[in-house]
C-alpha cells in the first residue's frame, strides 16, 4: 500500500506549492508527466481492484466465443466490443485496463484544466475517484471519464461534443444516461428538450434502481435487504461539497459561470442521503456520477474562501482530509485487500 501514500504525498507537494492558474489552457510538462504516470499506474495494474477476477473470467467464458456482432448488441456494448477486440489481438484484460485508464484520465484532466488549481483537484481526485473508482469499477470508470469530458465541453457551451461524450459514456454503462438528462435540462430552452431531459433522467434512475429481473430484485433488495458496503460514507463525502456549494453560492456565481449545472449535482448528492437508507446499492451506484463535484468544489474552495481564510491554510485542511480518506480506506475498507498493488511491469519478479 505504500505506493499509494507515496504518490499522494507527491501530489500534496504540487498542490501546496505548484502554480495556481485560473482557466489554464495548456498542459504543463509536469501535469503531462503525471497524466502519463497515472495512466500506466492504473492501466498496467495486475490483479488490482475488487472486480478484477470477474473481468478476467470474461476472457475465459465470454470473449473467446462471442462475435463482434453479439458484442455490439450486448448490454454496455462499448465495453464488450473493447473486450472482444483486446481478446483477439492478445492484450486481454490489460489492454482493456489501459484503454479505460486513458479514457478516464483524459476526462479528468480536461475537467481539471478548467479549475483554478489543477494540482489541488488532482490531489482531491486521487484517494477515491482515481484509486478506488478508476481502478475498481471498470465500465463505470470509462463512463465517468467520458462524463467528465462531456461536463468540460458543457462548460464551454460545446453542446454537440457534450452529447457525443455522454453518448459514448452510456455505451460503457447505461446509468450514465442520467447525466445526459441533467445536461439537457440545464442547456435546453425548448419544452421538447426539457421533456426529453426528464425522460432520460427517468431512464437513468430506472437503470440504477429497477433494471433487474424481478426475482433478482426481490431477492437482493427486499428479502436480503441488500446494502452496499460503505455507501453512507461515500454519499456523505459527496454531501459535504454539496453543502459548501450552497453555502458559498453567491461568490461561486460571481467567479464561475456553471452554478446551474453543479447546483443540480449538489442537490442530487443531498437527496442521496435520503435514499441511501432504503436502496443503498442503487444510490451508491448513482453517487459515483456525483464524485466530480468533490474535485470541482475543493479545487475552487481556496478561491471561494480567500477573503476570509488564507489560501495555504485551506489547502492544508483539504489535503489532510483527503489524506485521511486514503488512510482509512486502505486500512479499514471491507475490500481494501483487493487493492494491494501489483503491476504487469514487475510480474514474474
Amino acid at each position: 500500500m505504500a505506493i499509494y501514500y507515496f504518490l499522494y504525498f507527491l501530489l500534496t507537494l504540487f498542490a501546496l506549492y505548484g502554480r495556481d492558474t485560473l482557466q489554464r489552457k495548456k498542459f504543463s510538462i509536469l501535469l503531462g508527466l503525471w497524466w502519463f504516470v497515472l495512466v500506466l499506474f492504473a492501466g498496467l495494474r495486475d490483479e488490482v481492484g475488487g472486480d478484477w477476477g470477474n473481468y478476467a473470467h470474461y476472457f475465459v467464458v465470454y470473449f473467446p466465443y462471442m462475435s463482434y456482432t453479439s458484442a455490439l448488441f450486448h448490454g454496455d456494448p462499448a465495453f464488450w466490443l473493447l473486450g472482444k477486440c483486446m481478446y483477439e489481438i492478445g492484450w486481454g484484460l490489460y489492454g482493456v485496463d489501459v484503454v479505460v485508464a486513458i479514457i478516464f484520465m483524459v476526462g479528468l484532466y480536461r475537467l481539471l484544466l478548467q479549475q483554478p488549481n489543477p494540482w489541488l483537484g488532482l490531489a482531491v481526485a486521487f484517494p477515491y475517484l482515481f484509486v478506488v473508482v478508476s481502478m475498481g469499477y471498470l465500465r463505470q470508470a470509462a463512463a465517468i471519464g467520458l462524463m467528465m469530458l462531456g461536463i468540460s465541453y458543457l462548460k464551454e457551451r460545446k453542446f454537440t461534443q457534450f452529447l457525443l461524450s455522454l453518448f459514448f459514456a452510456v455505451t460503457f454503462h447505461k446509468t450514465a444516461v442520467l447525466m445526459v438528462g441533467i445536461g439537457l435540462f440545464q442547456e435546453g430552452r425548448g419544452k421538447m428538450i426539457r421533456f426529453t431531459s426528464i425522460v432520460l433522467v427517468g431512464i437513468g434512475l430506472w437503470s440504477a434502481f429497477l433494471a433487474q429481473e424481478q426475482a433478482t430484485l426481490i431477492q437482493n433488495y427486499i428479502e436480503a435487504q441488500m446494502q452496499s458496503s460503505g455507501a453512507l460514507i461515500r454519499v456523505l463525502m459527496n454531501a459535504i461539497p454539496a453543502l459548501l456549494l450552497f453555502m458559498f453560492r453567491r461568490r461561486w456565481k460571481r467567479l464561475f459561470n456553471d452554478y446551474a449545472f453543479w447546483s443540480v449535482i449538489a442537490l442530487g448528492s443531498l437527496l442521496a442521503l435520503v435514499g441511501v437508507g432504503f436502496a443503498s446499492t442503487a444510490v451508491d451506484r448513482m453517487a459515483l456520477y456525483m464524485l466530480p463535484l468533490q474535485v470541482v468544489l475543493f479545487s475552487r474552495l481556496p478561491l471561494l474562501l480567500k477573503p476570509w481564510i488564507p489560501t495555504l491554510l485551506t489547502k492544508w485542511v483539504i489535503l489532510f482530509y483527503y489524506g485521511l480518506v486514503l488512510v482509512v480506506w486502505l486500512n479499514f475498507a471491507t475490500h481494501a485487500h483487493g487493492w494491494v498493488y501489483h503491476t504487469l511491469l514487475l510480474k514474474g519478479f
